[in-house]
């Protein structure tokens, strides 16, 4: 998969908003507590948000994390774009890091069922207690 870089960069890079709920920072925070607690070994040493395989399993991840800003659906959308533009490798899960709000949850229901579902888009939301709830493609019904 990845090539694992020596030094951890968990937690190293700055966000212009924090890193409180519900902003970047706490999101980013999270979703790497999460998959270092599950095993996996971390990248955050590249553009991507958070490259992560787990060394017994294989199981690959490739997330872009957001938090809350002036222009949710905006940056929403930027997000989006950043993750299929990236996607590289076609047997990685691929995923959206979000703070769990109303304003989010409402971007990821504007997201049709099947395009979730054929791009394997996962939505990773982070509660105000750093749980990380990880919503698989095709498990939403959409209206």
């Amino acid at each position: 998969m990845w090539q694992i870089s020596d030094e951890s960069n968990i937690m190293s890079r700055r966000y212009k908003r924090g890193d409180e709920f519900p902003h970047e920072g706490f999101v980013q925070g999270a979703i790497e507590r999460h998959f270092e607690s599950a095993g996996y070994a971390l990248d955050t040493s590249t553009h991507v948000d958070l490259l992560c395989t787990h060394p017994v399993t294989g199981d690959a991840w490739h997330i872009e994390a957001k938090g809350k800003t002036a222009a949710i659906g905006l940056d929403f959308r930027t997000c989006l774009g950043q993750l299929v533009q990236r996607m590289s490798q076609q047997h990685v899960r691929h995923g959206v890091a979000l703070p769990d709000t109303p304003q989010y949850r409402h971007q990821t229901e504007q997201v049709s069922a099947w395009v979730a579902d054929r791009l394997g888009l996962h939505w990773l939301f982070v509660a105000e207690n750093g749980m990380v709830e990880i919503v698989r493609p095709n498990t939403i019904e959409y209206s």
